[in-house]
């Protein structure tokens, strides 16, 4: 068997859905997958892989203004359809690829594939790290159409956590939606820090990831809640630029703005803090499904962090959910910024709590391990050819 991985989204590119393909990808050798992604103009494709893992493939069908501004450019995406077609035809015949997986936040890619799939007669399965049709920021009016046809004829259709599984057969009525959760490819060493048993004056917090409609209103929130505190400062790590979250209401002058972090540097900064901040949004641009099955990316390195996750999150997430199943983190789920100080100064004021909320997210973490989630993915593919 021989897997073709078709996601617009690869390294290095940033975001959350690269880094789950990478990851993903990695538990797999060249002769068992192929990953082929987006590509923009100009873009230098020489980041560093294992050789024995699979060959990532670029396809130039992206345009934007020094990386900003890609919605603006569909129309080119719109007319690389057929072509990216074609080439991934080609690769399924020259790389003897015997099932296809697209992966969604692009639809254009999950398409091409699907399409790709049915026309040389390859088995297809879909992977949907988010909500499609139910998403208020699709202004697609051919949404449902496309999703129809993936739905169709995927084999499989991947999902990124149970919320989105049990929202999708309640609608839905199908039965071949499968929970496929983020990964990870190795347990990271912690060093213990010992002065987390005592008191400090000071208490560093650090949030990372796409600070956009996912987490605005919430990540707001929590900088009212601590303005002024002296008790708490927040370091955020970020590719999105500074001006660009000041833009998006972020008071930039309340945050340590620290830029971009790889994912193989995330585990290194984690170490330098002593709480992680886990903002999820209660409201904002996307649909309310969206806001409910959303499972963010980054929630991964903190579990595996070895530090204390303090969570803000609304009611009734399937965030919230695993929060309280793995009593994993301190969570706040209303809008209310004494809420959050509280959060806070239960995880600061108590080193028994730290200690618990960090043996709980690294069982919970467990799941995540990457070899299992491969794993669950090729039993599935192969029981559903």
């Amino acid at each position: 068997m021989k897997i073709l991985l078709v996601s617009s989204s690869i390294l290095p590119q940033t975001g959350g859905s690269s880094v789950i393909v990478e990851n993903l990808a990695k538990n797999f050798k060249k002769q068992e997958m192929l990953v082929y992604g987006s590509a923009s103009f100009l873009q230098q494709n020489n980041f560093k892989r294992d050789p024995k893992g699979p060959k990532f493939i670029y396809f130039f069908s992206e345009l934007s203004f020094f990386g900003r501004g890609a919605r603006f450019f569909d129309w080119f995406r719109k007319i690389r359809l057929n072509p990216l077609i074609e080439k991934l035809k080609d690769t399924i015949r020259k790389e003897n690829i015997t099932h296809v997986i697209g992966v969604y936040p692009n639809a254009f890619y999950c398409l091409a594939a699907c399409r790709a799939a049915k026309e040389e007669n390859v088995a297809f399965s879909s992977y949907f790290h988010n909500t499609y049709v139910e998403n208020t920021a699709i202004t697609d009016a051919n949404a449902g159409v496309i999703q129809d046809e993936i739905f169709q004829a995927s084999k499989n259709i991947f999902v990124m956590s149970k919320g989105m599984q049990q929202y999708y057969e309640q609608k839905y009525k199908l039965d071949s939606f499968i929970p496929l959760v983020h990964s990870f490819d190795e347990f990271p060493s912690v060093t213990p820090d010992k002065s987390s048993k005592e008191k400090k004056d000071h208490y560093k917090l650090v949030a990372i990831g796409n600070f956009n409609e996912s987490n605005l209103d919430a990540t707001k929130r929590l900088l009212k809640a601590i303005k002024g505190n002296d008790k708490y400062s927040l370091s955020v790590y970020t590719h999105v630029p500074k001006l660009l979250l000041q833009k998006r209401g972020i008071d930039t002058s309340q945050i340590n703005y620290m830029g971009s972090v790889s994912p193989d540097e995330i585990h290194g900064v984690l170490q330098d803090h002593d709480i992680c901040v886990l903002t999820h949004g209660f409201k904002g641009g996307y649909g309310e499904v969206e806001y409910q099955t959303i499972f963010p990316t980054r929630t991964i390195p903190f579990l595996l962090s070895g530090k204390p996750i303090f969570a803000h999150s609304p009611k009734k997430s399937f965030l919230n959910t695993f929060i309280q199943e793995h009593k994993c983190a301190d969570l706040a789920d209303r809008e209310s910024t004494e809420d959050i100080l509280i959060g806070l100064e239960n995880i600061s004021n108590n080193s028994n709590y730290q200690n618990e909320l960090i043996e709980n997210a690294k069982k919970a973490a467990k799941q995540f391990y990457g070899p299992n989630v491969s794993k669950l993915m090729i039993e599935q593919v192969k029981a559903n050819r």
